[in-house]
């Protein structure tokens, strides 16, 4: 009777953890108007890691610490709303061959600022249409102005 009653409360404890803890990847798919794709694989931790992230950085833990935010691979943040959004803005930086550079092969880098509604199925986090914009702030150096561009973004794990 005590080894049922051991393995009923073990199996309670794993399946009531319901926060994501980095295991596995997600895959976050930027898709421009102008027809780009922009894939990163970055992991999710809805916990915080005192290994990433310093506890003098107020922005960051006023969210955190109280179940708000969620962290990506690279010191990047999302915070989560009452109304089941994701919202975000963080620098980035791609290597590719893009159509709205005028199929100019190189590295391109500006904020991306991210929201979109998202569901959560046990510790899975999926944004179907989200919407983003990103700053481009390297483009003189491909003969361009810094501009906006925007588009769709999809959260899923892989």
């Amino acid at each position: 009777m005590k080894k049922i009653f051991y393995i009923f409360i073990c199996c309670f404890l794993v399946l009531a953890c319901t926060k994501e803890n980095g295991k596995k990847p997600y895959d976050f798919a930027f898709v421009f108007e102008s027809g780009d794709e922009w894939h990163f694989e970055w992991k999710i931790y809805e916990k915080p890691r005192k290994d990433d992230y310093d506890d003098e950085d107020l922005s960051q833990d006023i969210n955190l610490k109280d179940g708000r935010g969620i962290y990506l691979e690279n010191d990047k943040v999302l915070i989560k709303t009452e109304s089941k959004k994701l919202m975000g803005s963080f620098f980035i930086e791609k290597t590719e061959t893009t159509i709205f550079s005028g199929n100019q092969t190189g590295s391109f880098e500006g904020y991306l600022t991210v929201e979109g509604s998202y569901e959560k199925k046990g510790r899975k986090f999926i944004v179907e249409d989200g919407t983003f914009e990103f700053l481009w702030t390297n483009a003189e150096v491909y003969g361009m102005q810094d501009t906006v561009l925007k588009g769709k973004w999809t959260l899923k794990r892989l």
